[in-house]
């Protein structure tokens, strides 16, 4: 697949470099700036798989127009005469990839995954045997990792953390096996439990520690350079806005 998605003249363009496909073990996801070049992606990969003895699955492969204003847009790709079908949030190495570029979709799958687990683990949260150390450990280990999976490629807003502060608030009342009629406030649970970052600063704490990563990287790797040029172009813009400042003050 090397060889055949090898083309820099097909693809996304993306840091002044053309990307035509993401790979992950048997998972191809194909990137485009037009409907004919997509179209010949897709005719790649389906005819070189066939001559290995491969098929690609019909029922698993979709179609997904991305940006903002194209959700209204209708691409038709066919894959060996048969048109795919066109989605608007597609889940992609666990993530909710959407149509508009937004991370609703992919918050809300993640925060009702947890929820199931939590659901499930009631009898935990009530037996008194379990201290609530072992109980917040496991709350960290089992549903708060779950919620926050694909969190460093988040755009918050606050409405999201209004979402993830209430999920975690109502798991830590389970916890401790508190509920509003109690009247507790949420700070002094929090405490009791030895809680010192809410859900929302694990999130910017895990980001940052991402991007520390990423700048670690040897700087001719990909991925270095998709980041500083988006950090180089908010740079800059800033050091503009600053110097028009100063010259109108």
């Amino acid at each position: 697949m090397a060889l055949v998605l090898g083309d820099e003249e097909l693809g996304a363009r993306i840091a002044r470099i053309r990307i035509s496909n993401l790979r992950f073990a048997d998972d191809i996801s194909l990137l485009a700036e037009s409907k004919g070049e997509l179209q010949q992606l897709v005719n790649r990969v389906s005819q070189t798989s066939t001559r290995f003895g491969l098929i690609v699955s019909k029922p698993k492969t979709e179609v997904q127009c991305v940006g903002k204003g194209q959700t209204t847009v209708e691409v038709k790709i066919l894959l060996e005469d048969e048109e795919l079908e066109q989605v608007e949030n597609f889940v992609y190495l666990g993530c909710t990839v959407s149509t508009d570029q937004s991370c609703d979709k992919d918050i809300e799958r993640r925060i009702g995954l947890a929820a199931g687990i939590v659901k499930n683990l009631d009898k935990i949260w009530k037996a008194r045997a379990i201290t609530k150390g072992t109980k917040l450990m496991l709350y960290h280990t089992q549903v708060q990792a779950i919620v926050l999976y694909n969190a460093e490629t988040w755009t918050l807003k606050e409405e999201h953390k209004r979402k993830l502060r209430v999920f975690e608030t109502y798991d830590l009342r389970r916890i401790c096996g508190i509920t509003r009629r109690d009247r507790r406030r949420n700070v002094d649970i929090k405490q009791d439990l030895g809680v010192t970052l809410d859900i929302v600063q694990r999130v910017q704490r895990r980001r940052l520690t991402y991007f520390g990563h990423v700048a670690r990287i040897w700087r001719t790797t990909d991925t270095r350079t998709y980041c500083y040029t988006r950090i180089s172009w908010i740079w800059k813009w800033t050091t503009i806005n600053r110097q028009t400042k100063e010259k109108v003050d």
